[in-house]
């Protein structure tokens, strides 16, 4: 609990309770001629050998627009949002103490003056599309003036830093430990760093007998930390890095390689938002067929036809919604030379597409994949379709094929569908919102609890993740490019209005809209795990910030005449998504619907839509084969020497084996994915605790409970569908069920859990 300082007694009644604290804390003041009043500080305080100037806090019933700030309030409003745009304050860099939120391009991931391989080009320009991160004001480097130097300890406003508390409990710590102490000694132990597994049951004795590290710095607090990876050996001075067993092979060791359950997990797996509804046949790309080689597709309508044996034609199948592809073919066929010419990583990379069938029993088969090869380097285009089959040859290669296109989808959910779409692009709403409304704003109390730690784990990543030579670089096919690619991707794909989850349906052709259906909604794909629990959390997400804004803007014209509200806004589009601020489709904000839609889609991506594709990543991604990372070698049949294809027909397991991540490079995935998925024993979830805001007001109160009532009865709806035995997607022999966007979770790896914000 905060001591007062000082509290105005001058002015009018609503002076009174701007009040000055000395700690970050909820404070009750007792007393006054009208009761109690509550302060929710949510802040760090500064000493006063740094800064003498006072704090003020705002009291929790003073929350209103800015017409209707009392006079004596004015000013403190006013001042408080100049104090953290930093007005008046040198350009230098930005100490720990500081409350500063500023905008910056991403240049900051390259290291250049360390070593020249280690450049990377900025992001957040015209080449190269990218939201804003937040300014640390750091030094450019010496060998590249446009880039900010690195350090290691990366700026975040001072409020936005993990809490004492937080940060002797929570993932961040592990992560750090992971990133800092478990993976150099990996490096240690591991001399070839190009050593693959020998055999699967190399693979499998990372979880029943380990990886030896040499001694560790800080042994004890690591062991701490990390109970669940760090095992001691007794009598030695060793560590052993032991994988618990992921849910999916617990449950069946031999799911990864079953064709249904490839297809299942497009649905209801790690990366549900790329699979797409086919609606133009033929398939064709929009690439230049100058530069990388004719167009058309070489999935032809006689195989495909083949393929269905009779269900129906290729026309039939389109107009009754029954081929769906992942389609990775434009965004990577421009990178595949350049990540084929690294240097410090083996790898390789194609063009995708993988097309699938929906079976009348409402599940998906693979019909088809082609991988394909640009016109360049003095050679022509290679493009080749690869089907499930019944002799030796083709079932290999139709194995390796489905590697290639993992490795794809890995690196696609890990650089867009996660990174880009939750992580990056919510850091500009943070510090807008901090920027632009005051504490006093209602919406800015309404966002707040969506918006806790993650400009920490961001500045996180920015230091070890995605950083040139990081795990990303290191560890994922398209190696030095990978952000990049989540640049370009970001530049032709992103839009605002297509990340509210019933708008990205549509556009992926997943669902049509239909008044009489659920959620009014048709979904392409009945059983969609993903998309059926995601509506219902994202209609109660609307339904609550429907009734909190109807309160707060009671006529639609008080959104329009919000100073605070439309400099948000404003500055979301043109600065902190600068490169995409003249898109059309950018929506307007003039009435409380406009607001309603806006504030449903930020807190479903910081919310629902990050723990979708967060939280399942070490229980489909912690075994290898049923989710690569990278593919370290090119199939067998392009352009083989016929010792290669020889080679490849004596031993074909050797290939599929050569393929995988290397052993150093496996170990380093599942020890980040493993803390990366861990829900931290005081995660903040999704209605489970009500803001003291919220709570002084009677109406507000009413309506969050109501809010929290419907997300208790979401986890009984997952209950029962995964209970369902005619919902084939989520209940089956062996099947994980689909608990990602059940609202609660333990402790730990659950595989659910829906944290209120992107806090890891």
């Amino acid at each position: 609990m905060g001591t007062i300082i000082s509290i105005d007694d001058e002015g009018d009644l609503f002076t009174k309770y701007a009040a000055v604290f000395t700690a970050s804390a909820q404070k009750l003041l007792e007393g006054s001629a009208i009761g109690s009043i509550t302060v929710s500080c949510n802040s760090w305080v500064h000493s006063k050998f740094d800064d003498p100037e006072k704090r003020v806090f705002f009291v929790d019933k003073v929350s209103c627009l800015p017409f209707a700030t009392p006079s004596g309030l004015k000013s403190l409003r006013e001042k408080e949002l100049a104090i953290l745009r930093g007005e008046g304050v040198a350009d230098k860099p930005r100490e720990k103490k500081d409350r500063i939120y500023d905008y910056d391009a991403y240049n900051d991931l390259g290291d250049p003056d360390n070593n020249p391989d280690l450049a990377r080009p900025v992001l957040g320009n015209k080449d190269y599309p990218h939201p804003r991160r937040c300014k640390t004001g750091r030094p450019p480097t010496k060998s590249d003036p446009l880039s900010e130097s690195r350090s290691s300890d990366v700026y975040v406003p001072r409020d936005e830093a993990f809490s004492e508390v937080k940060n002797m409990t929570f993932n961040i710590k592990t992560v750090y430990s992971v990133l800092k102490a478990v993976i150099p000694s990996l490096e240690t132990t591991m001399i070839d760093k190009n050593l693959g597994f020998p055999y699967f049951t190399a693979i499998d004795s990372l979880f029943n007998e380990g990886v030896n590290l040499p001694p560790i710095e800080s042994d004890g607090f690591l062991k701490n930390i990390l109970p669940r990876l760090l095992k001691s050996i007794e009598d030695a001075q060793n560590n052993i890095l032991l994988f618990e067993t992921p849910a999916m092979i617990d449950r069946d060791k031999f799911a990864w390689i079953r064709d249904e359950e490839f297809c299942r997990q497009t649905i209801a797996g790690l990366n549900p938002l790329s699979i797409t509804l086919v609606t133009e046949w033929p398939l064709k790309s929009k690439l230049d067929p100058q530069v990388y080689g004719p167009p058309e597709s070489a999935i032809t309508k006689e195989i495909v036809e083949r393929q269905i044996r009779g269900y129906s034609t290729v026309e039939e199948a389109i107009e009754n919604k029954k081929l769906f592809i992942l389609d990775y073919h434009d965004i990577f066929l421009p990178y595949v030379h350049k990540v084929r010419e690294l240097k410090n990583l083996r790898t390789t990379l194609y063009g995708s597409r993988t097309l699938m069938y929906l079976t009348p029993t409402g599940t998906l088969r693979p019909l088809a994949i082609e991988l394909v090869r640009p016109l360049g380097n003095d050679k022509p285009q290679w493009k080749r379709v690869f089907t499930p089959c019944w002799d030796a040859t083709g079932m290999w290669l139709w194995k390796l094929a489905k590697v290639h296109v993992l490795a794809h989808d890995s690196g696609y959910h890990q650089l867009y569908s996660h990174w880009m779409r939750t992580h990056c692009c919510t850091e500009p709403y943070i510090i807008a919102t901090n920027r632009q409304l005051s504490k006093m704003h209602p919406i800015h109390s309404l966002l707040h609890p969506h918006f806790r730690y993650t400009m920490e784990i961001n500045a996180l990543a920015r230091e070890a993740l995605i950083n040139s030579g990081g795990i990303i670089e290191s560890c994922f096919s398209p190696g030095k490019y990978s952000v990049e690619l989540s640049s370009v991707a970001y530049g032709q794909l992103w839009r605002f209005d297509h990340e509210a989850l019933p708008a990205d349906l549509i556009a992926r052709g997943m669902a049509v809209e239909d008044p009489d259906s659920p959620h009014g909604l048709k979904l392409s794909i009945e059983d969609y795990p993903y998309a059926n629990d995601g509506l219902v959390l994202w209609d109660i997400i609307k339904d609550w910030v429907t009734n909190y804004v109807n309160h707060y803007y009671p006529e639609e014209n008080l959104v329009e005449s919000d100073d605070e509200l439309q400099a948000w806004w404003t500055e979301i589009r043109t600065v902190g998504h600068a490169d995409k601020k003249d898109e059309p489709w950018w929506p307007v904000l003039k009435t409380p619907k406009d607001l309603i839609g806006i504030l449903t889609t930020i807190i479903w991506v910081a919310s629902g839509h990050h723990a979708a594709v967060n939280f399942g990543q070490y229980d489909f991604a912690g075994y290898i084969p049923n989710r690569t990372t990278i593919a370290r070698v090119k199939m067998p049949c392009e352009d083989p020497t016929g010792y290669e294809w020889e080679a490849f027909k004596r031993r074909p397991e050797d290939e599929l084996l050569s393929a995988f991540p290397s052993q150093i490079q496996a170990s380093q995935v599942m020890a980040v994915l493993d803390v990366l998925s861990n829900h931290s024993p005081d995660e903040e979830y999704i209605g489970a605790k009500i803001e003291p805001i919220y709570e002084a007001n009677p109406q507000i109160k009413a309506a969050y409970e109501i809010f929290a009532g419907r997300l208790m009865e979401l986890e009984g709806i997952i209950d029962g569908r995964n209970a369902d035995e005619s919902r084939k997607n989520r209940n089956g022999v062996g099947v994980v069920p689909y608990n990602l966007l059940k609202p609660y979770s333990e402790a730990g790896v659950t595989g659910m859990g829906v944290p209120n914000s992107i806090s890891i």
